[in-house]
């Protein structure tokens, strides 16, 4: 096998399972791993895309290392080399079982509700911060205008779509 290639399959006698079980069952586990794919992320992505403390995700990756479910790697990105975490072979098998079951695109879906959320709370913080548009709704409000929009914007229709369709 060349250098640069590592072999990360799993010797199956070695895994000690009780310790993977347990480590899924820590805060924050099973999203440190849905998230990493075969690119792999940067340790201040992964903080950033996860809602789990930096302590946390330490002990996490740390675990995830030990167990063999993670590696650091080096990826190519703006034209320099950096390090990157990224799944093992076990770490891709147990992530094929989260997609299989659901978690990952659960996941992935829950990262982006936080991202819009984020910035929906970002916009009315600056709508909210001009006394002069408070003013203005206030009395249109007053005044019985229509002041919201009598239609679901279409990223919203598109979201009770998803919520019906994710229905057993």
């Amino acid at each position: 096998m060349p250098d640069d290639v590592r072999d990360t399959a799993p010797d199956l006698a070695e895994i000690d399972y009780e310790e993977v079980s347990d480590f899924f069952d820590e805060k924050g586990a099973v999203e440190l791993i849905a998230l990493l794919d075969g690119e792999g992320y940067r340790f201040d992505e992964i903080d950033k895309l996860l809602d789990v403390s930096r302590g946390y995700l330490n002990d996490r990756r740390d675990e995830a290392v030990h167990l063999g479910l993670i590696v650091p790697d080096q990826a190519y990105r703006d034209d320099s080399v950096r390090r990157v975490w990224t799944l093992t072979a076990l770490g891709h098998y147990l992530r094929q079982r989260m997609r299989h079951l659901g978690v990952t695109d659960s996941h992935e879906r829950f990262i982006n509700a936080r991202r819009e959320y984020q910035e929906r709370k970002a916009t009315f913080r600056e709508w909210v911060a001009d006394p002069e548009s408070i003013e203005e709704y206030t009395e249109a409000m007053w005044a019985d205008e229509q002041v919201h929009p009598k239609e679901l914007p279409e990223d919203l229709k598109e979201l009770f779509r998803q919520v019906d369709d994710d229905r057993f």
